[in-house]
């Protein structure tokens, strides 16, 4: 059978499962170049199916990973959402309304007439576009997380946990994976909202809410919490068995002045700092209680607050927890892959890569390279060359092979440089028009990384996709402090040959060539852009930041080949 998954929110974005099998996930924003983009996904649903070559009329069955969220009106006037969404504050009183609508309409039941309604507009949406035979199911918005977790990793027992803002009236769930089956034990409601509370002060500190939290992230390693200003964020969050204390959002808009105004008095590094750790505090808290409840101490997660890798490492840290698997788009992003290996009731199994994208022939990149005016070399060995280039302390820009599915680069869409200068933060963030204060992350072969991080061992299956941070050993911190953060952890793309063996092998060529066992890996775009997908893209990513040295399929063009 041939399911075709989609996530039509913010984020949007289709997957392509065959007999079980993912064969294709794209984002939207990779097509229509718009960051967290919400339109509908008819882009990425084109590429998945070309990358899966397939076509609309050999989809059996279609699977929206979410199912009143958006509701009907949302979806039947989308510009009045991702209108809304691209204007002004991401935290206004409208916004408010509508969780409170959401959670009203779940715990009413009500929520049943928008489902239904929902699913015969986007079935005859889907028909007017060639999908005639494929039947039109939703799914609900945690289910599809749970699933997307469960389901690409390799326990077969395991407890899955979803914790995000709000998707269908809810925020976090606990389910027991077993057999292949999933046994959802709790659900809350959409007031916890742990991901708004987050949200909200990125928000507050100048930053763009549901995009730069990762910048708060890193800015929190800067500093340690006061405890006043811990004891000031607890009031908004903090863990109440079996989940979190709840928000009444009609009452936080008068509130909301005074609590983040009190936040005047602290610089934003403490903010940040107390934040993350309160965050910590409670999410970790949440998790001991359900492995304790469940007697299962293999954990997979999923949901927008697991991006945060310095949770996912305090996760993993736990005594209680034998393993952490954090599902690499954790988004709503991948709702679309849940969704679709859901309805194909495949058993639990090892997620092989996620180079699910686009991939694009050798003459079409010619082609791409001549219109732009470029003349490349094409060496017999280039993974060779690129070395020789890093080594010199050249910044290599990496377009290869299937573009990767998610919110990282894992490889062929990645900038390199060398690990082993300290600096490199302040000047190429710069370079790059990005924040200085982010780190950079390493990616090296999966050989290496009990030589180089503490406590690799419970999470290095997510490690493959940069999803966990770990402490550095004494040995990384000497030879790569270019990508040791402030607090002295990493968050590591662990590379296996099986997965991608020439970006395996170049890392091989590298450590041989200069005893480094470490490149930067950050990813290639432009500032404030999605991460490129196509050789247009790259050449005019590779272009607007002026790098060294752009390795293009089998070519690599340097400044002057034109």
């Amino acid at each position: 059978m041939l399911i075709l998954g989609v996530a039509d929110n913010h984020d949007a974005g289709a997957a392509v499962v065959e007999d079980g099998v993912l064969l294709a996930a794209v984002g939207q924003e990779r097509i229509d170049r718009n960051k967290n983009s919400g339109a509908f996904p008819w882009g990425a649903i084109e590429a998945a199916l070309d990358k899966a070559e397939r076509r609309a009329r050999d989809v059996d069955r279609i699977v929206f990973g979410t199912s009143f969220t958006p509701s009907f009106l949302l979806r039947k006037m989308p510009e009045l959402h991702h209108g809304k969404k691209a204007n002004g504050s991401q935290f206004d009183y409208l916004l408010n309304l509508y969780i409170t609508y959401q959670v009203a309409l779940r715990q009413t039941g009500l929520h049943l007439f928008e489902v239904e309604a929902c699913q015969r507009l986007l079935a005859a949406r889907m028909r007017d576009r060639g999908f005639e035979k494929a039947r039109v199911d939703l799914m609900d918005h945690h289910q599809a997380h749970a699933h997307a977790a469960y389901r690409s990793q390799e326990e077969p027992v395991c407890l899955v946990l979803t914790v995000d803002a709000m998707g269908d009236g809810q925020t976090c769930t606990a389910s027991v994976g077993r057999q292949g089956q999933l046994d959802q034990h709790w659900s809350q409601s959409g007031f916890a909202a742990v991901n708004t509370y987050y949200s909200r002060v990125t928000e507050w500190l100048g930053f763009t809410p549901n995009r730069h939290e990762g910048k708060i992230t890193g800015l929190a390693a800067y500093t340690d919490p006061p405890p006043e200003l811990l004891a000031h964020f607890r009031k908004q969050l903090h863990f109440v068995g079996p989940g979190f204390s709840t928000v009444n959002y009609l009452e936080r808009q008068h509130e909301g002045d005074a609590f983040y105004g009190a936040l005047s008095a602290w610089s934003k590094e403490q903010i940040a700092s107390a934040m993350q750790r309160n965050l910590e505090h409670a999410v970790t808290a949440f998790v001991e209680h359900w492995v304790g409840a469940t007697g299962v101490a293999d954990v997979a997660v999923c949901g927008g607050i697991f991006a945060n890798v310095k949770l996912n490492q305090r996760i993993a840290e736990l005594a209680c927890v034998d393993s952490l698997w954090v599902y690499p788009n954790m988004g709503d992003g991948g709702l679309c892959v849940g969704a679709a290996l859901a309805a194909a009731e495949r058993p639990p199994r090892r997620l092989p890569s996620l180079y699910l994208g686009p991939a694009y022939k050798q003459s079409t990149i010619a082609q791409e390279l001549n219109i732009a005016g470029l003349r490349p070399e094409k060496p017999d060995d280039l993974e060779a060359r690129v070395v020789e280039l890093l080594a010199a302390g050249k910044v290599v820009a990496r377009f290869d092979g299937g573009m990767e599915f998610g919110p990282r680069a894992l490889g062929n869409r990645s900038i390199l440089f060398r690990p082993d200068d300290p600096s490199v933060n302040d000047w190429l963030n710069k370079h790059l028009q990005r924040t200085e204060f982010m780190p950079f992350a390493p990616m090296l072969r999966a050989e290496r990384a009990q030589d180089c991080f503490v406590g690799v061992e419970k999470a290095a299956n997510a490690a493959r996709f940069m999803t966990v941070c770990f402490d550095c050993t004494p040995f990384f911190l000497r030879t790569c402090p270019g990508v040791v953060h402030c607090d002295g952890t990493a968050r590591p793309q662990l590379v296996h040959e099986a997965d991608n063996p020439k970006l395996w092998r170049l890392l091989e060529l590298w450590e041989e060539h200069t005893g480094l066992p470490a490149l930067i890996n950050t990813s290639f775009n432009m500032h404030e852009e999605p991460i490129v997908c196509s050789p247009h893209d790259a050449i005019r990513a590779w272009t607007a930041a002026s790098l060294d040295a752009l390795s293009i399929g089998p070519f690599l063009v340097t400044p002057g080949a034109g």
